[in-house]
């Protein structure tokens, strides 16, 4: 990958209108000129941040997915918190991030259903999350029955909070359900 060109500030504000446009109306209904717009950039201003829509959209969802992992990090790393509140907060830190707001359904269409622009992009940021997840179950020392793997802990409670995102109205609903998934799934 070759260096960015431009400003970086002006690029994340750049790469933030591009998330909500492309959320908004998907990757085919996206033009440069809607982003242009939304980021109150010139058409020519934007193609000399990014080399053509492709570009874009790859960056915006790398720049979302890896403001998210340091979320999840930060909430895995947080010290004195036991596990349950560090696994619930990275849980919504990766996932609740836009529940309850317009943009869930279409960040999380653009994020999980992918396109081929996207490449493994973001199947390794899911992998990332899922063996950060793991390990915090791993170090944290509590029994896990033989049966089952830290690793399968993890993604189960993926799977629970991606059921959830969608059913409920709001993030505090979110958050209050991840915390039954949690101690169920960390329960002896």
């Amino acid at each position: 990958m070759t260096a960015p060109r431009g400003d970086t500030r002006r690029r994340e504000q750049v790469l933030a209108a591009a998330l909500t446009v492309f959320a908004t109306f998907g990757y085919r209904r996206t033009s440069m000129d809607a982003v242009a717009r939304a980021a109150d950039i010139s058409r020519p201003g934007l193609y000399f941040l990014f080399s053509g829509k492709e570009e874009l959209f790859r960056e915006t969802v790398r720049q979302e997915l890896d403001r998210a992992l340091a979320d999840v990090r930060t909430a895995l790393d947080a010290p004195g918190a036991d596990l349950g509140t560090r696994l619930v907060a990275a849980l919504d830190a990766h996932l609740g991030r836009y529940v309850g707001t317009y943009l869930n359904e279409g960040v999380d269409d653009l994020l999980e259903h992918g396109t081929a622009q996207l490449h493994n992009l973001y199947d390794d940021y899911r992998d990332a999350f899922l063996d950060a997840l793991a390990k915090a179950i791993a170090d944290s020392g509590r029994p896990v029955p033989d049966t089952v793997t830290p690793r399968q802990i993890a993604e189960v409670l993926q799977a629970a909070g991606e059921g959830w995102k969608h059913r409920v109205a709001d993030r505090t609903e979110f958050v209050r359900r991840l915390g039954v998934a949690v101690r169920v799934a960390l329960r002896p």
